[in-house]
């Protein structure tokens, strides 16, 4: 029971933690550091807790330190590639050394039964489930950018239509970005800057075109470029351009975490339904 216990304290700690970084993150794409520290402070406080509690109670805490010890260091491995990779920012892979640290020794709440999935998942570090989990929530984005396009396009059909952009680029655009009215371009930028990208820039043709950046600049540069880009806008009397939101990466590892204490690794059960 009272292994339990400690449980519900780690997932009601972590649920309010993680609830104010995805609030920061929507609202600044910037979550404070602090958040992190009293993830990591609070999780070690307790799993220590927990241990010292096995110990008295005479009950072997091998299993549970392993356990805890090899999800953490693991996550710590995936944040340094993520990071230096550039799949993820820092903030990302801070994230998720903080929530392996968090997270319970324990089964999903709805788990499993059957003995090939309880087999595989054992060699398997928590904090995958998490990963995995939150890349499966945010691909479902851009499938909602391209339902707000459908339903936008019927009442403004000449936004969409790109006369100067392939069948490809018409067709992939409407997945990532969608057209953003110029109005007030310079007070959105200045409050939140990094909501969202441009996806359109003037060529030397003297056409609008669209431009798909996977790279990101300094900050500095990055705004810079954006400011130049609305005094374009301005110039040119554009009254829309195609934007593409950023994407709140801590609301989707939140979202992950969540189906990982409830489900487990989503991936793992789907395979795990095919092999039955």
């Amino acid at each position: 029971m009272a292994g339990l216990e400690f449980n519900y304290l780690l997932l009601g700690l972590a649920f309010f933690l993680l609830g104010i970084a995805s609030w920061q993150d929507f609202k600044s794409r910037e979550v404070v550091d602090w958040v992190w520290y009293c993830m990591i402070g609070g999780g070690v406080l307790i799993h220590v807790i927990q241990i010292f509690l096995l110990i008295i109670t005479k009950e072997s805490p091998v299993d549970y330190v392993n356990t805890w010890v090899f999800n953490f260091l693991f996550a710590f491995l995936l944040g340094l590639f993520i990071i230096f990779s550039g799949l993820m920012g820092e903030a990302d892979g801070f994230a998720l050394v903080a929530i392996a640290i968090i997270t319970p020794v324990s089964q999903p709440i709805i788990a499993f039964t059957d003995p090939q999935y309880e087999i595989v998942i054992q060699f398997i570090p928590r904090i995958l489930g998490t990963f995995f989990n939150a890349h499966l929530f945010a691909i479902s984005a851009p499938l909602l950018i391209l339902c707000y396009n459908l339903v936008k396009q019927r009442s403004n059909p000449k936004l969409y239509e790109l006369p100067h952009e392939s069948l490809w680029v018409r067709f992939a655009v409407r997945f990532v970005g969608y057209p953003h009215s110029t109005n007030n371009l310079s007070e959105e930028i200045e409050k939140t800057p990094w909501h969202f990208d441009f996806l359109e820039d003037f060529k030397d043709d003297s056409i609008w075109k669209i431009v798909f950046r996977p790279m990101l600049e300094s900050p500095e540069a990055d705004i810079k470029r954006k400011n130049d880009l609305i005094s374009l806008l301005k110039a040119k009397e554009k009254k829309h351009v195609w934007v593409q939101p950023s994407s709140p990466g801590i609301f989707y590892l939140t979202l992950g975490f969540i189906a990982d204490i409830f489900l487990g690794n989503i991936i793992m059960i789907c395979m795990a339904l095919i092999v039955n």
